[in-house]
């Protein structure tokens, strides 16, 4: 019996594993949520704390303001927990939300913090778990 291999579909291999591989990995922001404020002034107040242990960009402005009478809505930091075990996301410079946070326990800094990723080929690289099916 003789096998047969399709030279078109082995050439376009490298094509769909690179399109494939994760370079478009997502914040799983599942479970975080985030405060919203009047002022960048009010945002940066409220978190101090976490601004003065290095969460960098913690406050966002809204693009359009368009549920506040036309007034620009600032968001605070992605937050996810409780008082005894917090973790915060703030922004990269683009708006996007950053993958490098911060780790709080009973409201004391423990160290940095890594978000959970979903990749567009539904592995999912986490801190958490150390990796699972994110289907």
């Amino acid at each position: 019996m003789k096998k047969q291999f399709h030279l078109p579909l082995l050439t376009s291999l490298p094509l769909l594993m690179t399109a494939c591989a994760g370079s478009d990995n997502r914040i799983d922001l599942t479970g975080y949520q985030r405060n919203t404020f009047s002022s960048e002034a009010e945002c940066r107040a409220y978190y101090g704390v976490q601004i003065e242990r290095g969460l960098t960009n913690p406050c966002q402005r809204s693009g359009s303001g368009g549920g506040n009478g036309g007034r620009a809505v600032y968001f605070g930091p992605y937050y996810s927990g409780t008082f005894t075990n917090t973790t915060y996301l703030g922004y990269r410079r683009t708006g996007e939300v950053d993958s490098s946070g911060l780790r709080f326990k009973n409201g004391t800094y423990v160290g940095s913090y890594v978000a959970p990723t979903v990749s567009r080929g539904g592995f999912a690289r986490s801190s958490r778990s150390g990796g699972s099916f994110g289907g």
